[in-house]
Formats: structure tokens, sequence, C-alpha cells
């Protein structure tokens, strides 16, 4: 009887991560033709991406993502919604203290995430700027 309870317990951790695996993928939707966006990999080794759509030279949509902690998911995520109904150069006067009263705060030992946060939203408006001008040429 005891393999029958590996295997049983086997089964359930499998159907656990596929669980998990398909809410987290439901809950972060990703734009497929986004008009700017940004990866980046901070010290830490947390990956930040965001994603952003522009209508009339601001953001009408948006989509993040890490593999980070729940800090880094809480502040890509309010980095994202901060953006929203902004021009470009409005977005650049959101900074990190901006992130981290977005999220409530951050234990000292993730203050890191809200500067990555920023620092991948700033690179997205960047790209999209960048297309911007290509497309004026």
């Amino acid at each position: 009887m005891n393999g029958a309870n590996v295997f049983l317990g086997a089964g359930v951790l499998l159907v656990v991560a596929v669980l998990w695996f398909a809410v987290y993928y439901w809950l972060n939707p990703h734009l497929s033709q986004p008009d700017g966006k940004a990866r980046i990999t901070g010290s830490c080794g947390d990956v930040m991406e965001i994603r952003l759509a522009f209508e009339n030279h601001k953001v009408v949509d948006s989509s993040q993502w890490t593999n980070g902690c729940v800090h880094s998911y809480n502040c890509v995520l309010a980095a994202a919604d901060l953006a929203k109904n902004k021009k470009p150069e409005e977005i650049f006067d959101i900074d990190a203290e901006a992130v981290r009263h977005a999220v409530g705060g951050l234990p000292a030992d993730h203050m890191h995430c809200a500067g990555l946060a920023v620092e991948t939203l700033y690179a997205a408006v960047d790209d999209y700027m960048r297309g911007v001008v290509a497309n004026k040429q």
C-alpha cells in the first residue's frame, strides 16, 4: 500500500502544479501586439516584463509578467497600472516611491522590486517611443 500512497501523492502534486500554471497564466494575460514592451532581469535574478498598448499617445492597456516573488509581482502590476491613461512624458514621473506607495510598502529586503518595475516600465515606454520615431521617418 505504500507504493500506492506515493503514486497518489505524486498525482495530487501534478494536479496542483497544472492548476497553478493554468490559473497563473489565466490571471496574467499578455498583449499579443504591444506598442511598447520590455523584459529586464534585475541584479536579484528576477525577470520583469511589461507590455503597453497606446491609443492617441496614451496607455490604454497593459500586461505584465514576472518570475519573481509576490513583491515583484505586486510591483510590476502596480507600475503597469500606474501607467494607464498616461502619456509617455507623464509615465516618466512614476518612480519607485510611487510604486512602493501603490503596493502599500515593501519590506527592506524587497525595495529593489519597485526600482526594477519602474526600470522595466521606462524601457517599455522607450520601446514605444522608438517605434513612433521610426514610423515618422
